[in-house]
């Protein structure tokens, strides 16, 4: 199944898996987005975000359709606003990659790279939340497991393999967690934003008359300092940091 079909077979269940009858849009954006029509179910659907209805499934179906419309930034600005009320939701993630592997931004940065951090970094994304929590789960249950072994057993060498096994595996338990536990601080606490215009300026003040410094493209996501009136103070990697207009990003909350 290619990954377009997948993303219209998500979409379905999570339209079935939601109580419609909180708005009445969400069962006409449906039909809608079935026929084609994704400007009228994002008009359904944005109808009932709009109301005051935060679901991560509203959300989800909202980037589904901005997607197919061909709206990047705005089809990333609800992936990642369904993501935060669902960080674990692995079909959420999966359409959040896809659609950020089409954006032209990247942030590329200076000096050589660690290969330690590197792979650290790498390890780190590998796997979901929900993946490092039932790996957690998986590893936990080990080590009760070798640890009644250990006690059981009269063989003395026996007893020094089983101790380094759990020595060991009690060093990747302390790793992925400390992974996991990055991952809910930063879905708590970080504040990001996503170009959800063609492209947004960045200029040195919160001013339309401040000197343009950069220049980013639909669909980048960035790290949001602040919010100063019509603007919002934003960075980038190491080498982008300015102010962009509200009215060109999305402020996922």
């Amino acid at each position: 199944m290619s990954i377009l079909r997948s993303i219209i077979l998500f979409l379905t269940f999570a339209v079935v898996a939601n109580a419609a009858e909180h708005c009445n849009g969400i069962e006409t954006g449906a039909k809608a987005y079935n026929e084609g029509d994704f400007e009228r179910a994002i008009d359904e659907w944005r109808t009932c975000s709009d109301n005051g209805i935060e679901n991560s499934d509203l959300y989800y179906n909202l980037g589904n359709a901005y997607f197919r419309g061909g709206k990047l930034g705005f089809a990333i600005y609800y992936y990642k606003s369904a993501l935060r009320l669902d960080p674990s939701n692995d079909d959420i993630l999966h359409n959040l990659k896809y659609a950020q592997a089409m954006t032209r931004d990247k942030v590329d940065e200076d000096g050589e790279e660690n290969p330690l951090l590197a792979g650290l970094f790498k390890a780190h994304h590998a796997l979901s939340l929900k993946a490092q929590m039932w790996t957690l789960l998986g590893i936990f249950w080990a080590i009760a497991l070798l640890a009644v072994a250990r006690r059981i057993s009269r063989n003395g060498k026996a007893k020094n393999i089983l101790i380094g096994t759990m020595f060991a595996l009690s060093c990747v338990f302390g790793i992925i967690a400390m992974s996991a536990g990055y991952k809910v601080f930063v879905a708590e606490t970080e504040i990001t934003g996503v170009v959800t215009a063609k492209d947004a300026d960045v200029t040195s003040a919160p001013s339309d008359k401040s000197q343009t410094l950069n220049t980013l493209s639909e669909g980048t996501s960035f790290e949001v300092l602040s919010e100063q009136g019509n603007f919002a103070e934003i960075r980038l990697g190491e080498k982008v940091r300015g102010f962009v207009k509200m009215s060109d990003v999305g402020i996922v909350k």
